[in-house]
C-alpha cells in the first residue's frame, strides 16, 4: 500500500493551517507545503479555489533518481524521504521535480521537503499538515495505485504522484498566483506573464553553472582543436581551466564539505555523470601538461567531446523540450562552433554558422521577453553576419575584431541557453493554462455582450 494525499479543492479555504503545522513540526523554512489561490485578485470572471500542495511522493521520483549524493530513499510504503546529512545542496533536485516540492534551505545549505512527518507516522500519528486541516480539504490516503484523473495543467512527466486531487478543475478559471511564493510581476489584467522565472533571476542565481560551463567549454575547445592538428595543447592552461571549473563547481554546493558524494550516483543521476566527466577530463589535461606525448590526441578530444555532452545532458534530463536539443547554446555545439574557427576547412565554419542561424530564428520569441533576455538575442542575432563582415577585409585588425564578436556572441548563445532552459513546474504549466482559459473566457463574454 502506497501512502499519499488526497485534497478537495472544494473544501479549502485557504487558512493555511496545514502549511504553518508543516513549518511548527518540522522546523522547515515556509513554503515546503505551498498554499495557491485561484482568482487571488477576486476578478468577477470566476470564483476563487485554492491549492495546498507539497510532495507527491511519486512512485518514480525523479528528484531521487537525479540526486547525485544518493541523498533519497524510497520506503516500503512509497514515502520519499530526503536525508538532511547525506545532502550536497546542489539543488539538481530542485529542477528535476516538476511539483515544486524539494527546496533548499539558504541557512543550512540543503534540501528541505515533506516526509509524511516520519516520526509520527511511526506512532500512528497522521502528518501535521493532515491533523491541522479544519475543513477536511486534505487527507491521508492508503491505495495500491494512484490513478485518478488529474487536471489539465498538472504536470504530467510520468513519475506517478501519489496523489487525488477533486474538485480543482475547472476550464473558466483564470491565472493562478502562488500565494506563498515571491512577488512576480504582472500585466494591467494582474495575470502573470508566461515565464514564472525572469531571466535576469535566474543568470544572478545560476551564476556559477554559467562560470563552470564556461571554462570547461573553454578547456575542452583547446584539446579538440590540439587533437584535430594532432598537436600538444598549450601548457597547463586547460588544466588550469578544468580546475577553476571544479572549484567553482563546489563553491555552488549549498553544503561543501560533502562534495565528495556527488560520484556516488553515476548510473542514474546525469549529474554524476557530469562531474565524473569533469574529473577525467581534468586528469587528462593535467598529464597533456607534465607527459604531452602520453595521451593519444584522438581520446583526448573524444574525452572532451563526452564532457560536453555531459554537460548538455544534466540540462536535458530536467528539461526534455525539443526546443533546448535544437539550441545553439548549448555546451556540445558552443565548443563544436568554437572550435571550428581555428580549423580548416572553413567550410565547417559556415556551415555551424548557418545552424546557429537557424537557431536563433527559430527562438524569435526570445526578442519578446524581458529585456535582458532580448538584449542577448539580439546581440547575438547581430554578431552572426557582423563577424563575418569583419572576417571578409582578411587584415588582422578586422579578424581580432571578428574573434572578439565571435566568442562574445558565443556568451551571449549560452546566457540565452540559460534563460530559455525551463524545466516542468507546477507553476509554470497552471500560470499558462489558466491564463489561457481566463483569456478564453474573457474573450466569450466580449462577443456575447457584443463588444469586438
Amino acid at each position: 500500500m502506497r501512502k499519499g494525499f488526497t485534497f478537495d479543492a472544494a473544501l479549502c479555504v485557504s487558512c493555511k493551517a496545514c502549511s504553518a503545522a508543516c513549518i511548527l513540526e518540522n522546523g522547515f523554512q515556509p513554503g515546503i507545503r505551498t498554499l495557491f489561490a485561484w482568482n487571488d485578485h477576486g476578478l468577477p470572471l470566476a470564483g476563487v479555489i485554492n491549492l495546498s500542495m507539497a510532495c507527491n511522493h511519486c512512485a518514480d521520483p525523479a528528484c531521487a533518481s537525479g540526486c547525485p549524493a544518493l541523498a533519497y530513499t524510497i520506503e516500503s510504503d512509497g514515502a520519499v524521504i530526503h536525508h538532511p546529512e547525506r545532502c550536497m545542496g546542489c539543488g539538481y533536485c530542485t529542477w528535476r521535480c516538476p511539483y515544486d516540492a524539494p527546496k533548499i534551505n539558504p541557512d543550512a545549505g540543503y534540501i528541505e521537503k515533506c516526509h509524511f512527518c516520519a516520526y509520527r507516522a511511526s506512532e500512528g500519528i497522521e502528518p501535521a499538515c493532515v491533523t491541522a486541516c479544519p475543513t477536511g480539504a486534505l487527507k491521508m490516503t492508503k491505495t495500491e495505485e494512484f490513478n485518478g484523473t488529474l487536471p489539465a495543467w498538472f504536470p504530467d512527466t510520468g513519475i506517478k504522484p501519489s496523489v487525488f486531487l477533486k474538485n480543482a478543475e475547472n476550464k473558466n478559471r483564470p491565472l493562478i498566483i502562488p500565494a506563498d511564493s515571491e512577488p512576480v510581476d504582472t500585466d494591467a489584467a494582474g495575470l502573470t506573464p508566461p515565464r514564472a522565472v525572469f531571466a535576469p533571476d535566474r543568470l544572478k542565481k545560476e551564476w556559477s553553472l554559467a562560470l563552470f560551463s564556461a571554462l570547461v567549454i573553454t578547456a575542452a575547445v583547446m584539446l579538440i582543436v590540439s587533437a584535430l592538428r594532432s598537436t600538444a595543447p598549450r601548457g597547463f592552461i586547460p588544466f588550469l581551466l578544468m580546475a577553476g571549473a571544479m572549484a567553482v563547481s563546489v563553491a555552488h554546493l549549498g553544503v561543501a564539505g560533502k562534495s565528495w558524494r556527488a560520484l556516488l550516483n553515476i548510473f542514474s543521476s546525469p549529474l554524476s555523470r557530469e562531474i565524473a566527466m569533469v574529473l577525467l577530463l581534468a586528469f587528462v589535461a593535467l598529464l597533456e601538461w607534465l607527459k604531452p606525448d602520453m595521451a593519444p590526441p584522438l581520446i583526448t578530444g573524444l574525452l572532451a567531446l563526452l564532457t560536453l555532452i555531459s554537460v548538455d545532458n544534466v540540462f536535458f534530463a530536467a528539461d526534455r523540450s525539443l526546443s533546448l536539443k535544437l539550441h545553439s547554446g548549448q555546451a556540445y555545439f558552443t565548443g563544436m562552433y568554437a572550435a571550428a574557427w581555428f580549423i580548416e576547412p572553413k567550410i565547417i565554419f559556415i556551415g555551424f554558422s548557418m545552424l546557429a542561424a537557424i537557431s536563433v530564428v527559430m527562438r524569435y520569441k526570445s526578442s519578446e521577453a524581458d529585456t535582458l533576455t532580448r538584449a542577448l538575442y539580439y546581440f547575438r542575432a547581430m554578431t552572426l553576419p557582423v563577424v563575418f563582415m569583419m572576417i571578409y577585409p582578411g587584415n588582422p585588425v578586422t579578424d581580432i575584431i571578428a574573434l572578439v564578436l565571435f566568442i562574445a556572441g558565443l556568451m551571449a548563445d549560452r546566457l540565452l541557453f540559460y534563460c530559455d532552459f525551463r524545466p516542468p513546474n507546477i507553476k509554470d504549466t497552471i500560470t499558462e493554462h489558466f491564463q489561457k482559459e481566463y483569456e478564453k473566457e474573457r474573450d466569450k463574454q466580449c462577443q456575447d455582450a457584443g463588444i469586438s
